[in-house]
């Protein structure tokens, strides 16, 4: 049986983007592991599109060019150090161009 009881915007809100606080968090976490890649990666920071870690705690890099996600697969190792660093440590680590 329906009510036809009227909600307070709030409740209908709080009820239907509950899992937007969630949402906004997993963004957050994403982009900073980004920006701490792109920022301390020596000289090839700049060539990240983006980076993050996936469900499977893969780390997906993303770069501008086949060239560079190549020379950055060299940098595995110190790629790992810089996640360790920032809290997280990947499994495996997947890079390919845009």
């Amino acid at each position: 049986m329906h009510s036809n009881k009227l909600k307070h915007i709030s409740e209908i809100i709080n009820a239907s983007f509950s899992n937007l606080e969630g949402l906004s968090e997993t963004a957050q976490e994403k982009s900073s592991l980004s920006r701490h890649l792109k920022k301390n990666l020596k000289n090839f920071g700049q060539y990240i599109i983006s980076a993050y870690i996936n469900n499977s705690d893969i780390l997906v890099i993303k770069t501008s060019s086949p060239e560079f996600a190549a020379r950055l697969r060299y940098e595995e190792r110190e790629i790992r150090n810089l996640c360790k660093k920032f809290g997280n440590v990947p499994v495996k680590i997947k890079i390919s161009s845009k």
